[in-house]
């Protein structure tokens, strides 16, 4: 079995540089190391290093010149032929064996994919409490930074998480309509890798540290309030049955991040426009979600035809 690391990377060179370094110390080795960059901003110095890396053979390098996450994951699902690919931030710091520990959950064929334990930096963890909900709200109340494993766990985090490299693709891969601050791109395939029947694992011993990095990436302050928003609209509305009575608290969390921010708040005009532009886009992506579901059902109706047939 074949692992990769996958580093989605957009004007963070310097820390990027550090975060490849920790990653060839691990022990086992990943197969490979693929860096897709976006960037358009380099300290001096910094590209010319990144290229150099790729021309010695020790990561695989692709450029894009448009900034998008999760078409930046999908470039790299593609590029590598490894059966397994760890996705991880441009800004983070691994633990020992956190390749390895990444890798041994796949023995399991069951397994589409694995969350790993996060800690961040200057953000407490959270006293650690018996999980008594259904999975599919352990992205509201499950602490990455906890130390139990999950055998049935409901979501994974874009800044440490790996998946069978053929099942993501299967499902389509991410979703690139994600863009800006692509709130939720992350959550979006883990909810399909559970309602296909994959089985995603939370492996405390898969840790790493995200150093939150405050420029580049994928900050608001690069991308701006109504981005986070509308990431956040789309994931409410194509995953409303899996939110169930959560689903007016997204709707809500999502207005609150795209109108009743900060840089609106004060100007009552602002959230005026900004009120009936979230109406208008509220409505278009009710249209696109109610598509893209209906499509969902019709292949699982398909692949329920098909079991009965072979039977």
């Amino acid at each position: 079995m074949k692992i990769a690391v996958g580093i989605p990377t957009y004007n963070r060179a310097q820390v990027l540089l550090d975060t490849i370094r920790d990653t060839l110390q691990q022990n086992p080795p990943a197969d490979e190391i693929i860096v897709v960059d976006q960037s358009d901003w380099y300290p001096e110095g910094a590209k010319e290093e990144l290229l150099a890396l790729a021309q010695n053979g020790v990561t695989r390098y692709f450029r894009q010149e448009e900034p998008n996450l999760p078409k930046a994951r999908n470039r790299i699902l593609s590029e590598t032929t490894c059966d397994i690919v760890i996705f991880i931030d441009d800004d983070v710091q691994l633990s020992p064996g956190f390749v390895g520990a990444h890798s041994a959950n796949y023995q399991d064929d069951a397994v589409w994919a694995v969350c790993g334990r996060v800690t961040e930096r200057d953000i407490q963890v959270r006293p650690e409490v018996v999980r008594t909900w259904p999975k599919a709200f352990d992205y509201k109340h499950f602490d990455l930074g906890w130390t139990q494993p999950i055998d049935d766990f409901g979501y994974f985090k874009g800044c440490n998480h790996s998946v069978r490299r053929e099942r993501a693709l299967a499902l389509g891969g991410y979703d690139e309509a994600y863009i800006g601050v692509a709130l939720g791109e992350d959550y979006d395939l883990a909810f399909r890798i559970t309602q296909a029947g994959g089985t995603i694992r939370f492996d405390p011993t898969a840790h790493l540290h995200h150093l939150r990095a405050p420029a580049g990436g994928c900050r608001v302050s690069v991308w701006g309030d109504w981005s986070a928003g509308c990431a956040r609209l789309r994931f409410a509305l194509k995953h409303r049955k899996l939110h169930g009575r959560y689903f007016w608290s997204e709707l809500w969390r999502a207005y609150r991040l795209g109108v009743l921010n900060k840089n609106n708040i004060r100007q009552p005009l602002s959230i005026v426009r900004k009120t009936v532009d979230f109406a208008i886009e509220l409505t278009r992506l009710r249209k696109v979600c109610t598509t893209v579901a209906s499509g969902r059902s019709a292949r699982r109706t398909e692949r329920s035809d098909r079991d009965i047939t072979m039977s």
